[in-house]
C-alpha cells in the first residue's frame, strides 16, 4: 500500500515558484513554436523562422526571441556583413527542455479525447 506521500505529486519539492517562473517563461503560443523549429541542433536565420511562423508578426517574433534569449534559451548570433544576418540556436539549456515538450506533449495526446470535451 502507497502512503499519502508517495501518491502525491512532488512538485513541492522542486519549488513552485521555480515551476511558475518556468512555465511563464517558456508558455504561449508563439515559444512553443519557436523552440520547436529551433530544436534541429543547427543554426536558422530570423527569416527562416519567419517563414516557419508565417501568422506571427515581426514585432512579436522579435519580442519572443529576445525574451527567449535574456532567459539563456536561444543564442543569438550577428553576423557583420555587407548584409547583416542574425541567426538563432539553442542552448544546452534551452536543449534540455526538449524532453520536458516530448513529456507534456504525450500526456496531451493521451488525454486528447477529454480536452476536446472540456474545450467545448
Amino acid at each position: 500500500m502507497k502512503s499519502e506521500k508517495e501518491d502525491k505529486c512532488t512538485v513541492e519539492d522542486y519549488g513552485f515558484e521555480n515551476i511558475e517562473k518556468l512555465l511563464t517563461m517558456i508558455g504561449g503560443k508563439w515559444k512553443i513554436q519557436i523552440i520547436y523549429h529551433l530544436s534541429g541542433n543547427y543554426n536558422i536565420r530570423y527569416g527562416q523562422l519567419k517563414r516557419k511562423l508565417p501568422e506571427i508578426s515581426h514585432k512579436i517574433l522579435s519580442a519572443q526571441l529576445k525574451d527567449l534569449e535574456k532567459d539563456g534559451l536561444i543564442y543569438r548570433t550577428e553576423h557583420d556583413e555587407i548584409v547583416p544576418r542574425v541567426e538563432y540556436l539553442l542552448t544546452e539549456l534551452g536543449r534540455s527542455l526538449l524532453p520536458v515538450y516530448e513529456v507534456i506533449g504525450n500526456w496531451c495526446e493521451e488525454n486528447r479525447a477529454i480536452l476536446e470535451l472540456r474545450q467545448k
